[in-house]
């Protein structure tokens, strides 16, 4: 199980989540992305997994706290 992942989405808002492959529950899978709510923003997007590295310097304030 993959728990405490990085997740983006449409707009470029990213927290962290579960994301358990094969399955959901609060979402519909839609190949390597899922529709569901953003808990972010709080607005229905496609949301996708992240690599830490791809993140910019606001988003992983945003996730890590500022330095």
């Amino acid at each position: 199980m993959v728990a405490d992942t990085i997740i983006a989405c449409g707009k470029g808002h990213v927290f962290w989540g579960s994301w358990v492959p094969g399955a959901s529950v609060t979402t519909i899978r839609l190949g390597p992305r899922r529709l569901g709510m953003c808990k972010a923003g709080r607005h229905l997007s496609l949301l996708r997994r992240v690599d830490e590295s791809e993140l910019t310097a606001e988003q992983r304030g945003a996730l890590f706290g500022a330095p």
